[in-house]
């Protein structure tokens, strides 16, 4: 007997989503299942020689999406909210060449009702990512690895999109080449991270994101190291922002963010406290511009009209 799809996962929709491809003017289809599939059903729902995805958080699960000619994403399994699932699951699709960087994805999720496949969204991977590759981002990889920079993003994202307590957050995240970057950065006088265990300071541990989300709050930046471990939070950078150019508007974190990784190979992600915008530094400049997005609205990855700075600009986010 055929196994059935499970009845909270309704076909119509991922039905009207295969359907509608070609009206939609989308280049593959998405799918963030909470659970397994008939995997085959959804195979026979495809038209044409549209490209179905299946984000998956096991090796089981990716190899039944294999076996029935679909295209399994794998992505870790974290307790995050649907904004970021999809966030993740379309960064590691450019890594793995999965997606090209600029394309149409229409995504089928649970966006109201858990284990229910009830919510479709259309979304552009826009003009910066056509010029950032997945070879670019896989370039990455060669100072910060990939996993450790996908859990840095999601945090950050879930500050750009949640705040704390309902108010606006905004922080500075450094990630690697962690001697140079304490080098060149000064404490406030208080590290919330000091004296705890390495093992229990590492941010793929959502007890230590909860934290960070929380100290957020307060000034200065966090220092990750390669693995993962926040080495330090509640840093001010010293280094110099002279000679760099950012976009319009972009106050001190950006500036800072800006100057520690051009004196440094590490990277840095802000999220901007006036917009929840999310923003990637490497060597001083912008790679990576992730806006906000509700479970209702569909994310948008765009780039901005840069001049060169006049004078050091004030303290803002």
């Amino acid at each position: 007997m055929t196994p059935a799809m499970p009845s909270k996962a309704p076909t119509s929709l991922l039905e009207l989503a295969c359907a509608a491809a070609t009206r939609l003017g989308v280049d593959g289809l998405l799918v963030l299942p909470e659970g397994t599939m008939d995997w085959e059903a959804l195979r026979a729902m495809v038209v044409g020689d549209l490209p179905v995805l299946v984000a998956v958080s096991s090796t089981k699960h990716a190899e039944a999406v294999r076996k029935a000619r679909l295209v399994a994403i794998e992505v870790d399994e974290v307790e995050a909210a649907i904004a970021e699932r999809i966030t993740l699951s379309l960064i590691e699709g450019v890594a793995n060449d999965q997606l090209q960087a600029g394309a149409r994805i229409a995504v089928v999720y649970s966006g109201f009702e858990a284990e229910t496949l009830d919510s479709l969204t259309v979304i552009r991977l826009g003009e910066h990512l056509e010029r950032l590759s997945s070879r670019d981002l896989r370039a990455l990889e060669t100072s910060v690895p990939f996993e450790t920079l996908k859990a840095v993003v999601d945090v950050a994202v879930e500050i750009g999109r949640e705040g704390r307590e309902g108010k606006a957050v905004g922080t500075l995240i450094v990630v690697g080449d962690v001697r140079n970057v304490m080098a060149r950065t000064h404490t406030l006088g208080f590290d919330p991270f000091r004296g705890y265990r390495r093992k229990d300071r590492n941010l793929r541990d959502l007890r230590v994101r909860e934290a960070i989300k929380e100290i957020a709050q307060l000034d200065g930046a966090f220092i990750v190291a390669r693995d993962g471990t926040v080495e330090a939070a509640c840093r001010i950078v010293d280094a110099p922002n002279e000679g760099l150019t950012l976009p319009k508007g972009l106050g001190t974190r950006h500036w800072a963010a800006a100057a520690i990784t051009a004196a440094t190979n590490a990277l840095a992600v802000v999220v901007s406290q006036s917009t929840g915008t999310v923003r990637l530094f490497q060597k001083g400049e912008i790679i990576l511009r992730i806006a906000p997005m509700s479970h209702a609205r569909a994310m948008k990855w765009n780039d901005a009209e840069t001049e060169p700075p006049v004078v050091r600009p004030e303290k803002g986010s």
